[in-house]
């Protein structure tokens, strides 16, 4: 059966998707990956998302107690793209991940 999203982190591109706007609102994605290819996915994500205000990349690095890979966004009084959670959930190279919401401080 193919995957729902059949390029996952090998698409070049990612289509831009338009989501809920969060006034005052950030929702935010802790994701876990293998820590072999945290580097090139980190950089393949900032690409995605390169020129979208709205998208951060907050931090990436290794956990401290396992040593596994991880990758923290934020996305700035938006949803969270549903194509880039769909990319997410069949990826293979992405151990897990959680999204959270919180109220933007003025």
């Amino acid at each position: 059966m193919e995957a729902l999203v059949p390029y996952g982190f090998e698409r070049d591109l990612l289509p831009a998707t338009s989501g809920l706007i969060l006034p005052g609102q950030a929702q935010g994605i802790y994701i876990t990956l293998h820590p072999e290819v945290t580097e090139e996915i980190t950089a393949k994500i900032a690409r995605w998302f390169e020129g979208r205000d709205d998208v951060m990349i907050v931090d990436h690095g290794t956990s401290d107690k396992q040593g596994f890979g991880f990758l923290l966004m934020e996305w700035i009084e938006c949803e969270i793209d549903p194509l880039f959670l769909a990319i997410l959930r069949d990826e293979e190279t992405v151990g897990d991940y959680t999204v959270y919401g919180r109220t933007m401080e003025e």
